[in-house]
């Protein structure tokens, strides 16, 4: 069959039209390059500014920024919109892995370069060695920023006023602990000062996290609640050793913290009473004021802070009974109350804590404080504890024999009280505990067989008690300390020759 395709004139024209735009190279695409070249430029002149020991910059080359380590683009305008260059090895602890910490980290200076990215929205240069310089004050002028990250990177001076003009900024992580190259040991604390808060104004409408932990602000005054309060829409304010110095007892009328969901106080001379503002504070779900030289409680209080998950009031003058209000906060999880003076016995707190069915108490510590008589079998009620530490107080009597239904249980110390009698067998039902430490007691009698059958314990401390028998024969450590009497029997790690079977425990 012959057929005859008659296409009209227009139909050609349209078909040349679609042929030229499918092969012109420079009308976005998919094979040309996507970054704009004045920000490619803007970002090797960055580049040009830092020290890479370990080279991680190397990716930094070619037409497309879009693609370099770091960099992150819009997918429809091509603009640079994301720098990450926080220190990929800034999870380490830098005692104990300086070199690879060290060796991870930027230095040299910030070029002024960056303001040239316009629609740069996030900027996270955490963990890095800027060797002491200033925060330079033309980030200021990078107002597109929502997301600023410069903490632990050994910046030096007055955090500069200009971040006021960050108007669309939602996070802002100043963290100034910062860690010297002269050793694993060495860090270097108070490197950032903040003389003047006027600035945390111009963020009001906008910031939602603010962390300034180690930047001192001594010399404030006893303005700087006052300031922090103008951040309407704060979530998180993280303020930990700051050195600030008073603990306003009241807020002024026109401050608005109610969205605060954590606040950290801890490690500032405060050295007042909690004052009834922040029991006002009902959206609060952590609350952190450790060694903050506090005393004088207001039990009531608590009561308004429903949605509290954390609290922690550790290192502080705290005395009296402990507060059986904590039994009615239904969604705390880690309750923190050690080293402080409260005295007296324990049944009417645990008892609070087990009676109420919503508890999720995970991590209860109680460590050094003048506590004293015997533990309430109630303390079997708490099935969702991990964690419980009762060290260092003056408790008595034996272990409740139903500690063995707290089937989460992970990690249990009594070292250091007064506590006799043996150690049931009902602490081998404890299918999850890693760590178990009875240290300093008069515990007498044979070491339970029923340890044996703890598959996940990895440390367990019964040194100076009264105990005799032989070590359980079917142990299995993953990380083994064993300590009986007042020698390590078995090291870490575990020797090949370390005697269990037939290993008779040193009587004290």
């Amino acid at each position: 069959m012959d057929l005859k395709l008659k296409l009209r004139p227009n139909f050609f024209f349209s078909f040349l039209i679609f042929i030229f735009l499918f092969q012109k190279p420079d009308l976005g695409s998919a094979s040309g390059p996507k970054c704009i070249s004045t920000e490619r430029q803007a970002l090797l002149t960055f580049k040009q500014s830092l020290t890479d020991p370990s080279g991680r910059l190397s990716s930094w080359s070619g037409l497309d920024c879009c693609k370099w380590r770091g960099v992150g683009c819009d997918r429809r305008t091509s603009h640079v919109i994301k720098i990450d260059l926080r220190n990929p090895n800034q999870t380490l602890r830098p005692y104990d892995h300086w070199e690879v910490y060290d060796m991870g980290g930027l230095g040299g200076k910030i070029n002024p370069s960056l303001t040239r990215l316009k629609f740069l929205s996030y900027l996270d240069l955490s963990s890095n060695d800027f060797n002491f310089t200033a925060i330079p004050d033309f980030i200021g002028q990078m107002v597109s920023l929502r997301y600023l990250n410069l903490s632990s990177s050994t910046f030096l001076g007055e955090v500069p006023g200009s971040l006021g003009n960050l108007s669309k900024l939602e996070i802002l992580d100043l963290y100034a602990q910062t860690f010297s190259s002269d050793g694993p040991n060495s860090y270097t604390l108070y490197t950032l000062e903040a003389t003047n808060l006027g600035w945390l104004s111009g963020l009001s409408s906008s910031l939602t996290y603010l962390n300034m932990g180690y930047v001192s602000m001594r010399r404030v005054g006893e303005t700087w609640l006052e300031e922090f309060s103008k951040l309407t829409k704060l979530k998180e304010l993280h303020l930990f050793n700051c050195e600030l110095n008073k603990l306003p007892l009241s807020l002024p009328s026109s401050a608005n913290l109610k969205h605060l969901e954590v606040l950290d106080l801890s490690r500032n001379p405060l050295s007042s009473p909690i004052p009834n503002w922040l029991y006002d504070l009902t959206n609060l779900r952590k609350l952190y004021l450790q060694e903050d030289n506090l005393e004088g409680l207001s039990p009531s209080g608590f009561k308004k802070l429903k949605l509290l998950n954390t609290l922690d009031l550790s290192n502080n003058g705290f005395s009296g009974e402990l507060p059986v209000v904590f039994g009615d906060l239904s969604q705390l999880k880690y309750l923190d109350l050690s080293f402080n003076s409260f005295q007296g016995q324990v049944h009417k707190f645990l008892d609070a804590l087990s009676n109420n069915k919503g508890n999720s108490l995970v991590s209860l510590h109680l460590y050094s404080n003048n506590l004293n008589g015997t533990l309430p079998e109630s303390l079997g009620a708490l099935r969702n504890l991990q964690i419980l530490d009762l060290s260092e107080n003056s408790f008595t009597g034996s272990i409740p024999s139903l500690v063995g239904n707290m089937a989460s249980l992970k990690e249990l110390y009594l070292s250091r009280n007064s506590m006799k009698g043996k150690i049931p067998q009902s602490v081998g039902k404890l299918q999850r505990l890693e760590t178990l430490h009875l240290s300093f007691n008069m515990f007498s009698g044979a070491i339970p067989q029923s340890l044996g059958a703890i598959s996940t314990l990895e440390t367990l401390a019964l040194s100076y008690n009264n105990l005799e028998g032989r070590i359980p024969t079917n142990l299995k450590f993953k990380d083994p300390y064993i300590y009986f009497g007042n020698e390590l029997l078995c090291g870490k790690p575990l020797p090949k020759k370390c005697p269990r079977k037939q290993e008779t425990v040193i009587v004290n």
